[in-house]
C-alpha cells in the first residue's frame, strides 16, 4: 500500500487494501490506477478531486462510445455488401 502517510481513518486503510487485492487480481487495471492515482494526487480539493474522477469518467464513455461506433459501422458495411 502506498502513501501510508495519507491513510486518515481505518476506513480509508481498509478500503485501499481492498483495492491492492482488487489489484492483484485484475493486473491488467493496475496501470489505469496508477494513472489516477497521478491525478487525483494533484487535486487539492474534494472539489477538484470530484470534478478530476468526472473528467476521467467521461473520457472512457467517449472512448467507449467511439469504439462502439467503429464496430456498428463495420457491421453495417458487412452487412450492405452481402
Amino acid at each position: 500500500m502506498r502513501n501510508l502517510s495519507s491513510i486518515k481513518t481505518k476506513e480509508h486503510a481498509r478500503a485501499l487494501e481492498q483495492r491492492d487485492r482488487f489489484l492483484q487480481d485484475h493486473p491488467e487495471l493496475a496501470r489505469l490506477q496508477s494513472t489516477i492515482d497521478h491525478k487525483l494526487s494533484n487535486a487539492s480539493t474534494t472539489h477538484n478531486r470530484l470534478v478530476i474522477i468526472h473528467n476521467l469518467m467521461m473520457d472512457s464513455l467517449r472512448e467507449m462510445d467511439k469504439r462502439l461506433q467503429e464496430v456498428l459501422g463495420r457491421r453495417r458495411r458487412t452487412t450492405c455488401t452481402k
